[in-house]
């Protein structure tokens, strides 16, 4: 947890929260609902309608693709500059991959966990990382998942753990700001749409750790190399 917060935290890793939270703001702009409380609004309808919700889609393909980016940049070491390459690589057939692979890894767990609730939590340690190797080893959502099958093989219990740790630091973070979000109005909207995305950040640099670990047999600082991200020198 500590090396994640350190690589959430790096110039690279702000950059990440900075550009989470803008998009969060333009989805949660783009929706029915009001961005100082939250409260539903009545839906535009018509063409301006049709036009938001387009733009809505955008907004989400793009939250997935800076997604995309953020785990190969923190596999890779980088804290100060995201190479060109992480964006251009293999970026549309990995979207599409997080995409499908997203929907099919929340069936699965949701199925797991309508199965007596175990199931469902021993799936979504078990299956969790794939997203990790279709962004940084290139890899299609089915390898994904055979992937971070074998990867946490032996270790699920501790990464349950680790789990619920990270999801605990979130809520105290939220719950912290929760007053002051309350408070501050449309500023108190857009603070929320900040946390969010320093939190999504947090766990994206989490899991990156987590897998390096899990990969390299125990725990450690990430290497200074990067022959594990395709399209990098080592």
């Amino acid at each position: 947890m500590t090396d994640g917060f350190e690589r959430a935290t790096t110039r690279n890793g702000l950059r990440f929260v900075a550009v989470f939270a803008i998009l969060s703001i333009a989805s949660v702009l783009l929706s029915p609902m009001r961005l100082d409380t939250g409260e539903p609004v009545a839906p535009t309808v018509g063409i301006a309608g049709a036009f938001a919700g387009l733009l809505s889609i955008v907004v989400a393909i793009a939250t997935v693709v800076a997604a995309i980016v953020a785990l190969r940049t923190f596999a890779a070491g980088e804290t100060e500059t995201i190479p060109d390459a992480f964006v251009r690589r293999n970026v549309g057939w990995a979207t599409l991959n997080v995409i499908l692979g997203g929907i099919a890894f929340a069936l699965i767990v949701a199925f797991g966990t309508v199965l007596f609730v175990v199931p469902g939590l021993f799936l979504l340690v078990s299956l969790y990382y794939w997203s990790v190797f279709v962004a940084v080893e290139d890899q299609n959502a089915l390898e994904g998942f055979r992937s971070s099958w074998q990867l946490t093989r032996g270790n699920r219990l501790q990464l349950f753990g680790l789990g619920v740790a990270v999801f605990v630091t979130g809520a105290v973070v939220t719950a912290a700001f929760a007053l002051p979000v309350a408070l501050l109005g449309i500023v108190g909207g857009i603070l929320a749409q900040v946390v969010s995305a320093a939190i999504t950040v947090y766990v994206l640099a989490t899991t990156v750790s987590a897998y390096e670990q899990l990969r390299d047999g125990g725990p450690g600082e990430h290497p200074d190399t990067q022959p594990t991200v395709p399209g990098t020198p080592a």
